[in-house]
């Protein structure tokens, strides 16, 4: 099996359900021009017969495993600009939603210093050339507003594949 078809056949799995929530992770490389960056997106599906609430900013443990499985070392972060607000969305019985969830207003390395930003939870990471894999788990409070169907747990997510090739850095 070539390793495009495993990468993604892995990026379309979703986690097993808890209490009729599912996910999983979406990334995309970014080129910003000049800085470089993977845009991380949590994807959601509801599996129940009732609409399910989740907020944007579930707290999120993280861990980047280079190619042979061993953690990536974390990076310094310079914080720049807004942190985005907290906002609520209500997934539909049988529906799906998806939004950002990497750190935007974080430093960016540039083409130039070979690296590409990972950047999700409180972790950081500038990694080079080479294959990544990103293992995460989401975890969604109790909402105190009394949101109607507020979903809380902790889910899984099943590890997505990252890519830094030498095309990526060229300047």
């Amino acid at each position: 099996m070539s390793q495009d078809v495993t990468a993604e056949r892995l990026a379309n799995r979703w986690s097993n359900p808890v209490d009729e929530l599912c996910g999983r992770l979406r990334i995309e490389f970014e080129d910003l021009r000049p800085g470089l960056r993977h845009a991380i997106y949590l994807e959601l599906r509801n599996n129940s017969f009732d609409p399910i609430t989740v907020t944007n900013q579930p707290k999120i443990h993280a861990e980047l495993l280079d190619r042979v499985g061993k953690t990536v070392g974390r990076s310094g972060m310079a914080i720049e600009g807004p942190a985005p607000t907290q906002q609520w969305a209500v997934i539909p019985r049988d529906g799906y939603i998806g939004f950002r969830i990497d750190m935007q207003n974080v430093d960016m390395p540039t083409r130039e210093q070979g690296k590409v930003l990972v950047a999700l939870g409180d972790k950081c990471w500038r990694v080079g050339v080479g294959s990544y894999r990103l293992e995460t788990a989401v975890t969604f409070a109790k909402d105190e507003t009394g949101r109607e169907h507020s979903w809380t747990g902790e889910l899984e997510l099943p590890p997505a594949e990252m890519v830094v090739t030498a095309a990526m850095l060229k300047v």
